[in-house]
């Protein structure tokens, strides 16, 4: 299915009033800085999360290179087409930068939302070239289990973190992409829904509408914080 973004490339106005309902249908956690040991999660979503659940519900999955060389464009055609001369794409702490943040704005809450906080382990996904990637992950190719086996001890029967290293470096495409370590993360429960007044482009306004009508559920935070979303034009 190929990707449809035209509303990209259209005037970015910001004509329309809506407001967003997005209601939790399992605990979030929402971390918008670079976290240490500790995933401490916020009481609601930031500009970014709202722009990654915009992007998730119109199929939008894009890569950074990609999405650069749309940004590239995206500029190009506003100068020539509609003379704007520059147009804002701020990037997150944590990398995202979002297509259409520019083609709207989020006011303040409605109403407040009543959080209980509580904190549990989370499987976090970690990519190294050290032994560290070989001594989080338990799977590996059963053509190596033998030579794992074999690698050299020391006088204690230890293999040692060089070898480890040397080991995966050399059969780094035989052990899964990705380890998980158990990290400590906030989560929250909310009892209501988060109700954002949105100043937004009418033509995106439109696109979310109609791929709502398919599919209104999203993630918020992490994969498993699903969410449902509504947009009620005003």
């Amino acid at each position: 299915m190929k990707t449809d973004l035209t509303v990209l490339f259209q005037h970015p106005k910001k004509d329309k009033k809506a407001i967003l309902y997005i209601e939790p249908l399992a605990p979030l956690s929402i971390v918008s800085t670079l976290p240490g040991s500790y995933y401490k999660s916020q009481d609601g979503p930031t500009k970014h999360n709202i722009c990654g659940m915009f992007e998730n519900v119109l199929g939008w999955h894009i890569g950074m290179d990609e999405r650069r060389k749309i940004i590239k464009k995206m500029k190009a055609i506003y100068k020539k087409a509609y003379r704007i001369n520059d147009i804002e794409t701020d990037t997150s702490a944590v990398g995202y930068t979002s297509l259409l943040g520019h083609l709207f704005e989020v006011e303040l809450p409605m109403r407040s939302v009543p959080v209980c906080r509580y904190d549990d382990l989370w499987k976090q996904q970690m990519k190294h070239d050290d032994s560290r990637h070989l001594k989080g992950t338990p799977n590996l190719s059963s053509n190596l289990i033998k030579e794992k086996r074999m690698l050299p001890t020391d006088e204690n029967g230890k293999i040692s973190d060089g070898t480890y290293s040397e080991f995966f470096k050399q059969n780094s495409k035989s052990f899964p992409m990705y380890y998980t370590s158990p990290t400590p993360r906030e989560f929250i429960v909310i009892d209501g829904v988060f109700q954002y007044t949105l100043s937004i482009n009418a033509n995106l306004l439109n696109s979310l509408l109609s791929a709502l009508e398919t599919n209104n559920i999203a993630y918020l935070g992490t994969s498993e914080g699903w969410v449902d979303l509504s947009i009620q034009e005003i």
